[in-house]
């Protein structure tokens, strides 16, 4: 642990103790000390040089003996006379007993150390009316130097934190804004518990992710429950109640936990760091991955879908909540999804294949495609005046079916397109290339300029130019 971690984790339990002394454990609030006094809480007169810290106000008061004891246990108690300014949730001892906790024998340093910090917000000196419902950070750090786990304010009928004591892992406010010289204590009536995914779900209220959680367990698969309480780190992309309630059909037990896995990434992805795309736990029957597209060019965006509450940090990983339920993409999806207009437009446009059917019904077909998707850019600089026919043909020159996905990793000397014509590729070029027998809109072979995107019916690498037919 670094030195301004520890420090700060000390005037966290230091913030605790103050609010101890100044409160008994009835439901009466007061903003300048417990109930039946007139003066505050208790000053601990030392001379001239007298303190009113969080941790003298806790030990002139007898209801905040584990307090004390967790922080000792922890290492805190020397460093809680901080100058903060702290902002402290502080349980009582009967708050650790309606809480079952009547021992800390069952707690490792460590454990200790992490729930007290989580009982604490640093820097700033926030009263009763300061606080704004909805997630905040706290100070316990799942490492040092990464955010602290959030804790999640509301303020309707009185101060709750993650919502409230009949949650588990909740608590109400019972006495706020007891002032201390380096930051100010609400006394709560539980002990606060870190949250990993699942926990914080609850917390955050998100009943229409954790009622699909709960539904989606397959016989014999692992329910999504189980994965989401694992090590970690993940990161998950939360639809909001609002977007589970316009979902228009329900899933069946396997398709739900399809869904909500490609919600899941298997890395910490926090808002600042979103990548272009990444894999979601979401394995296809080839067993790659199935792609997350991000935008970041306003906000961050999943697969179109906004993020509305970036950044809720837990035990486990980060939690984005998004404003719409994401569905594990074909090849014709990730068309749409990738931002890939022109190619889009192009399959609409396709005359209808030689045995029936569209060309998007075809890509949309439970096959081990690989897709060749030109950009916009480069579908800037076909011919004008193709027909309907040509436009197919086109398309299924950008189409193979190996048997199963070719990944960036294993591209073959030359493949079978879905037109009949043979494509030839150079692994060895910077960046790899593909060609057609009829060459391609540019001077030479296609640069494959992003690869492994992967879908539920295979794969797409994209690529900076059309890629032309040959005669006959």
């Amino acid at each position: 642990m670094n030195r301004a971690w520890t420090h700060l984790g000390a005037a966290l339990v230091l913030a605790f103790a103050v609010g101890l002394v100044g409160c008994d454990d009835g439901d009466g609030g007061s903003d300048s000390g417990p109930p039946g006094t007139d003066s505050g809480p208790p000053m601990v007169d030392s001379g001239p040089e007298a303190t009113n810290t969080i941790v003298d106000v806790a030990v002139a008061n007898g209801n905040f003996t584990i307090l004390l004891a967790a922080a000792e246990r922890a290492g805190l108690s020397d460093l809680l006379a901080g100058p903060g300014p702290f902002t402290v949730f502080a349980p009582t001892d009967q708050a650790f007993t309606d809480s079952g906790i009547t021992s800390l024998d069952g707690f490792t340093d460590d454990q200790l150390r992490g729930i007290l910090t989580y009982h604490a917000i640093s820097g700033q000196r926030l009263r009763s009316t300061d606080l704004v419902a909805g997630p905040i950070g706290s100070a316990a750090s799942p490492m040092p130097g990464q955010p602290g786990l959030t804790l999640f304010i509301g303020t309707e009928g009185g101060v709750t934190i993650n919502g409230g004591n009949a949650i588990t892992g909740g608590a109400n406010v019972a006495m706020a804004d007891v002032e201390a010289d380096n930051g100010i204590i609400h006394v709560i009536d539980r002990v606060l518990l870190p949250p990993n995914i699942p926990m914080a779900a609850t917390y955050a209220g998100l009943t229409g992710l954790l009622g699909a959680v709960g539904a989606a367990s397959p016989v014999g698969a692992t329910p999504v429950a189980d994965v989401l309480s694992g090590d970690g780190p993940f990161t998950v992309f939360a639809p909001s109640n609002d977007a589970f309630d316009a979902l228009t059909t329900t899933p069946d037990a396997d398709t739900l936990r399809d869904v909500l896995l490609y919600h899941v990434v298997g890395a910490a992805v926090p808002s600042a760091a979103v990548p272009a795309m990444a894999d979601s736990s979401l394995a296809n029957e080839y067993g790659d991955n199935v792609t997350l597209m991000f935008d970041t060019s306003s906000g961050v965006a999943v697969n179109g879908a906004a993020v509305e509450v970036a950044d809720i940090i837990t035990t486990n990983g980060i939690v984005h909540v998004i404003d719409a339920v994401l569905l594990p993409p074909n090849a014709v999806d990730m068309v749409g999804i990738a931002g890939l207009t022109q190619l889009g437009a192009s399959v609409a446009a396709a005359a209808p294949l030689t045995g029936g059917g569209t060309v998007a019904d075809a890509l949309a077909d439970q096959q081990p495609y690989t897709i060749f998707a030109p950009t916009d850019d480069a579908f800037s600089r076909v011919p004008a005046g193709l027909t309907a026919d040509q436009v197919r043909d086109v398309l299924l020159l950008h189409v193979v079916n190996a048997g199963s996905p070719v990944g960036s990793d294993a591209l073959p000397a030359t493949a079978a397109s879905l037109l009949g014509q043979t494509l030839t590729f150079d692994a060895a070029a910077t960046p790899p290339t593909v060609t057609a027998p009829g060459g391609t809109t540019g001077s030479g072979a296609a640069p494959i300029e992003a690869t492994d995107i992967h879908v539920t019916n295979g794969t797409i690498h994209v690529i900076g130019e059309v890629l032309l037919p040959g005669a006959g």
